[in-house]
């Protein structure tokens, strides 16, 4: 399933779901703000709250901006996966301001941080 989202603003946005080692993984293309950020919420929210229970992956490796409606987003994200023992997993892009944000912010304490599907 894909979904592409185009705003005027030109904030641009393409989400895309797939399965894959045994992951639900949901991949961003773009950049993941106030605007773009409702859309990622549904795409994740749906593979959370879905009836396959495998890990969830959020790979942002082709972010190249995330904000704090992002950053919310992955708690929330989390926050929904926790009572049911299920990790959060992000996959990221070394050097790129997705990873910075989110290893200054501390998120690696609260979910997993990974660079490649066969590290997690």
């Amino acid at each position: 399933m894909r979904w592409e989202y185009l705003f005027l603003n030109a904030a641009h946005l393409v989400i895309s779901q797939r399965q894959e080692a045994g992951n639900q993984i949901i991949e961003a293309i773009g950049e993941v703000d106030l605007t773009t950020a409702p859309h990622l919420r549904e795409a994740i929210l749906s593979a959370v709250t879905g009836a396959e229970k495998l890990p969830l992956v959020v790979d942002l490796c082709q972010i190249d901006f995330i904000d704090s409606a992002g950053l919310a987003l992955l708690v929330e994200a989390r926050k929904k996966l926790a009572p049911e023992g299920r990790m959060l997993n992000i996959l990221l892009t070394a050097g790129r301001q997705p990873e910075r944000v989110l290893k200054l912010g501390r998120f690696d304490t609260i979910m997993k941080l990974a660079y490649s599907l066969s590290e997690l």
